[in-house]
């Protein structure tokens, strides 16, 4: 697939200009080999003044942003655009608030709109499991509260972990946000993001029993390392970043119906942390800003994820 996507922020900016260079581009993104209609599938159309793409064969009009998450969209497309390459470019992303002063956009609850329609945008449906050595445990984001610790911590997100391990260094990440720490939960976590027959490995936690009928499972205890962070080094590393973060970007403060989304984002500016160009991620959001269906704002404010 040919890449097509602005370097930098300089590029981008000189990149979409006009409303016209930001239709050109979705064109290319959503038909990279011509226009076909999304009810026949037929490649001849008309162009109306208004942007419209009449099929020639079932007389069917679309946009350019039908069907995708601009569908709909009241303000400019440069400003979505905009919204985008600070969403995907920043080693940190942006929040809401931040957002809504970038833009100069009239209230928070656009803004805040805005980003969970492109957090939807980053977990793609090709992406291919884990292998190799992975590290796997869960962490536990919330505020200070009295109860419980560690496990037990009902008042808290429980959040489930699986990292690569390349000799010292980190491949990719999944998190996913799990209702308890049992087995019923652990394991099909694993399942789905781990190749099967690869290493895994854990601490002692119980949850993890039954994982060696699919996986070499290797535990590590914590009763027998001199440090903590020496049974799952990977693991503790990507738990740590997570919550600065959740501590920097958004204060410490999230709903828990919308944290895998969160998780989700993170994820893919991690997997994607050694790209040499900020706007190769841009050019992977926009890939699935225009295949993905539309979601109306009331499907944004439930998780659907």
């Amino acid at each position: 697939m040919f890449e097509d996507f602005p370097k930098n922020e300089i590029e981008f900016d000189r990149r979409f200009r006009q409303e016209q260079d930001c239709l050109d581009y979705l064109f290319s993104q959503r038909w990279p080999d011509g226009f076909v209609c999304p009810e026949c599938g037929h490649p001849h159309y008309w162009k109306s003044a208004r942007d419209l793409y009449r099929c020639r064969h079932c007389q069917k009009q679309v946009s350019v942003t039908t069907g995708t998450i601009f569908h709909g969209a009241k303000k400019s497309l440069i400003l979505w655009f905009k919204a985008l390459w600070w969403f995907s470019a920043r080693t940190s992303g942006v929040n809401a608030i931040a957002l809504q002063q970038l833009l100069g956009l009239g209230s928070y609850r656009t803004a805040w709109h805005w980003l969970q329609r492109l957090r939807t945008c980053t977990v793609f449906p090709d992406r291919q499991p884990l292998t190799g050595k992975v590290e796997s445990d869960e962490f536990y984001l919330g505020g200070e509260r009295s109860g419980k610790r560690g496990r037990g911590a009902d008042h808290k997100c429980k959040v489930a972990v699986a990292v690569e391990r390349q000799g010292k260094r980190l491949g990719r990440l999944r998190l996913s946000v799990i209702d308890d720490c049992s087995s019923a939960q652990l394991l099909p976590f694993v399942k789905a993001h781990v190749l099967s027959g690869s290493l895994v490995v854990t601490d002692g936690w119980k949850g993890y029993n039954g994982l060696e009928r699919d996986f070499i499972h290797h535990r590590v205890l914590s009763s027998q390392a001199e440090e903590k962070e020496s049974v799952l080094p990977g693991v503790h590393l990507v738990v740590s970043l997570v919550k600065r973060v959740i501590l920097g970007t958004y204060q410490g403060r999230f709903n828990p119906e919308y944290l895998q989304r969160y998780l989700d984002e993170y994820v893919f500016r991690f997997n994607r942390r050694t790209c040499a160009a900020p706007g190769k991620r841009f050019w992977r959001i926009m890939q699935q800003a225009v295949s993905l269906p539309p979601l109306t704002n009331r499907q944004l404010r439930f998780r659907t994820t």
